[in-house]
């Protein structure tokens, strides 16, 4: 019982570190996510000349998939978080006719709810948008993350 509550407490913070993201201006947060596009460009450009104009172009072309991205694994690590804070609580994964089913639908609901509460957040931030589109991004992030755990659980419950 005392991981699923660690797991339970990873939960909440690891949501309060996603909602302080999200609390960051616009241009706060563009050029931390730039900054990282950068790093990766200056990575690829290693292995050959190149020049600065280059490496920002570059980082251009990575900043609005590797924000997306972002969003995919911050929210499936939200939704591994919740689900580790309830599988002990009902066992294996199939147990007593599929409760682990439905602790995984559990949690991505519960990951929707979350997601659209941090876009409804973001919506008073200056310079921030709120995103149907994130939301999805985020529960579908949630969703996969579940989906290979269901699966791991799955195949060590019928080895």
């Amino acid at each position: 019982m005392r991981c699923a509550i660690s797991f339970l407490l990873a939960l909440f913070f690891y949501f309060m570190v996603i909602t302080r993201f999200s609390a960051q201006d616009a241009d706060t947060s563009g050029s931390l996510s730039f900054e990282i596009a950068e790093g990766i460009a200056k990575f690829f450009y290693s292995f050959s000349e190149h020049d600065a104009s280059d490496v920002l172009t570059l980082a251009g072309y990575f900043e609005h998939p590797l924000r997306k991205l972002a969003h995919l694994c911050e929210y499936g690590v939200l939704g591994l978080f919740f689900a580790g804070s309830f599988l002990p609580v009902i066992g294996e994964v199939r147990l007593n006719g599929g409760k682990g089913r439905s602790l995984y639908l559990t949690c991505i609901f519960t990951v929707f709810i979350l997601a659209a509460f941090d876009e409804f957040h973001q919506y008073f931030v200056p310079g921030r948008y709120a995103s149907v589109w994130d939301v999805l991004l985020d529960t579908f992030g949630c969703a996969l993350f579940c989906f290979i755990l269901y699966m791991i659980k799955d195949r060590k419950k019928n080895r």
